[in-house]
């Protein structure tokens, strides 16, 4: 199942994102869950660990040229 969520700026959708994901977790299914915002805040918001330290795929210019 793929879910992707948009919409105007500061509707939910963030929030909305982060409870599907724990709550699809919680009931036992595997989540990858992706956050496409430049602004992107999703992983704070499902509390995890040192979210600052993520670097966005964006910045890995050798794993997408390695990938492509």
């Amino acid at each position: 199942m793929k879910i992707a969520i948009s919409g105007k700026g500061g509707v939910g959708k963030t929030i909305l994102a982060a409870l599907l994901s724990k709550v699809f977790a919680e009931s036992g299914y595997s989540v990858l869950t992706i956050d496409a915002d430049p602004d992107s805040n999703l992983a704070a918001t499902i509390g995890f660990p040192q979210p600052e330290k993520i670097t966005p795929i964006s910045e890995m210019k050798d794993l997408v040229e390695e990938r492509t």
